[in-house]
């Protein structure tokens, strides 16, 4: 870490495949062979397979993750986040088809860095150790000069960033509610009509205009992609109650809910949905007016292939092993309206 006016010595690229960084706290300096970029939360960057990057630590004037807020714990210089590697391809714009040429991500919102090199000889000629992920191991190596070199550059291989408030988002206006794909920034395809490699999808703040009787949080399913999903800032409409998603168990069994910095895995075909908090207030809702969702921005990132938990991720101490209690509570509803028609019935009999 650092404070994002000078580089480390140390520096690293990855071999295996893309990166795309999504920053939760903190705001990233990320300087790169082809220039510097700074992410900060609500910002996404993708750092294509073997270009030369290094990561500082911005020095902060306050924040919580939404723009322009405040947070104590910025001074103390730390950041956390999420990070999707993906090992065959790149990520491209989702094809629109019917939405037409704009909505969605739009290209014209992604920025690319300058070119940018060092000039001060005792940083420039200062050896530096470059390490590299290769076949899912870590090497290293001295190198006898600063990597960042590059005058200039052209062409479209590059890292680049994106700012998720920019994310034009669709919806229905009549009734239901629309697969999330609807919510895809970014998507690695597959061999596989239909499905990805890898999707990044974010839930924004968004107005719901459905029709009356609608249930809008997502429905109850299983899913042939890997669904692993993460909040950056505020809170996830669709996990109000305790126990609803990810980290920091402790708090989630005091009622603490889905937590920015957490996570939730919903492997391949894992059946889920809203919890029960959630649930009981959509039932109740008439949804007789438009509501607007703003509360916070979580995001997923979605694989047709089934993801493997770690050996540290299975054993740490913050896992919420309660987290299925999030649906403790949910009544059969269709039990109780089939008796009320069959009483119907039988009185106009």
């Amino acid at each position: 870490d650092g404070d994002g006016d000078g580089e480390m010595d140390r520096h690293m690229y990855d071999s295996d495949g893309d990166m795309l960084i999504v920053p939760q706290h903190g705001t990233l300096v990320i300087t790169t062979e082809m220039g510097r970029l700074t992410v900060q939360p609500q910002e996404i960057c993708v750092l294509p397979r073997g270009v030369v990057f290094s990561v500082n630590i911005r020095k902060s004037t306050g924040g919580d993750g939404m723009k322009g807020g405040a947070d104590e714990s910025e001074a103390r210089e730390e950041a956390r986040g999420y990070i999707l590697e993906i090992y065959k391809g790149h990520f491209t714009l989702p094809e629109l088809g019917p939405i037409g040429s704009n909505g969605l991500a739009n290209a014209r919102d992604f920025l690319y860095p300058t070119a940018r090199y060092e000039t001060d000889p005792s940083v420039a000629h200062r050896p530096c150790t470059v390490v590299n992920k290769f076949g899912n191991a870590l090497f290293t190596r001295t190198g006898p000069h600063c990597p960042y070199n590059v005058v200039a550059w052209h062409g479209n291989y590059a890292p680049y960033k994106y700012d998720l408030t920019k994310f034009c988002a669709v919806n229905s206006v009549t009734y239901d509610h629309l697969d999330p794909s609807i919510y895809t920034v970014l998507t690695a395809k597959s061999d596989e009509a239909g499905t990805a490699l890898a999707d990044f999808v974010i839930f924004p703040p968004r107005i719901m205009a459905t029709d009356e009787d609608t249930f809008r949080p997502p429905w109850f399913h299983r899913n042939v992609m890997s669904e692993f999903m993460g909040l950056i800032c505020g809170t996830y409409d669709a996990k109000a109650g305790s126990g609803g998603g990810g980290g920091g168990g402790g708090d989630n069994e005091k009622g603490g809910g889905f937590k920015p910095g957490g996570a939730s895995l919903h492997n391949t075909m894992t059946p889920h949905g809203p919890d029960a908090e959630t649930y009981a207030k959509a039932i109740s809702d008439p949804c007789a007016e438009p509501k607007k969702f703003d509360g916070g921005l979580a995001f997923m990132f979605e694989t047709s292939l089934t993801l493997k938990c770690s050996e540290y991720a299975l054993g740490c101490n913050h896992r919420e092993y309660t987290y299925a209690q999030c649906w403790d509570g949910l009544n059969d509803e269709f039990g109780g309206w089939l008796k009320e028609k069959e009483e119907e019935k039988k009185k106009g009999g």
